[in-house]
């Protein structure tokens, strides 16, 4: 089993006052102007905002989204875009976080001890190790939903 995100923590955060996707300056969780936004590509800086409101290593954060430590520098120095398969894939991110914080009413601590440990519907992996592909994400929100009403197979 990967052991990468096995030491992350969440203990520097305190409670939010708004959902991870307004944290991370992302226009909307869904609809049009999200779409409009992935299409056009995300700032940068949402990479570095989330690595602020998560705690997390930025190497991990990229590592998950699919965007290597190279390309992450030449947006940077570029045009200060993410490209939209790399904005997609960090509105993935952050749209399962908020799901995970949900089902733990508001509590993103405990969202995000969570979302790194292994669980057991999951086949023992951890729900942000599937967060890189889209199918793994398609699973980890499912079992958000069976957690959310008590569907526990």
């Amino acid at each position: 089993m990967n052991t990468k995100f096995s030491g992350l923590s969440s203990s520097p955060l305190q409670q939010p006052a708004t959902p991870l996707w307004q944290s991370a300056g992302l226009p909307a969780s869904s609809g049009i102007s999200l779409i409009n936004a992935i299409q056009k590509g995300f700032p940068v800086d949402s990479i570095s905002r989330l690595n602020d409101e998560l705690g997390w290593p930025k190497m991990v954060l990229l590592e998950v989204m699919g965007i290597n430590e190279r390309n992450f520098a030449r947006r940077k120095a570029g045009n200060g875009l993410l490209k939209s398969d790399e904005s997609e894939r960090v509105a993935r991110l952050v749209r399962t976080i908020d799901a995970a914080t949900d089902l733990f009413e508001g509590d993103r601590m405990a969202a995000l001890e969570w979302i790194t440990r292994p669980a057991p519907a999951l086949a023992g992996s951890r729900p942000l190790e599937l967060l890189s592909s889209e199918a793994g994400a398609v699973e980890v929100n499912r079992l958000i939903g069976r957690l959310e009403y008590g569907v526990f197979s």
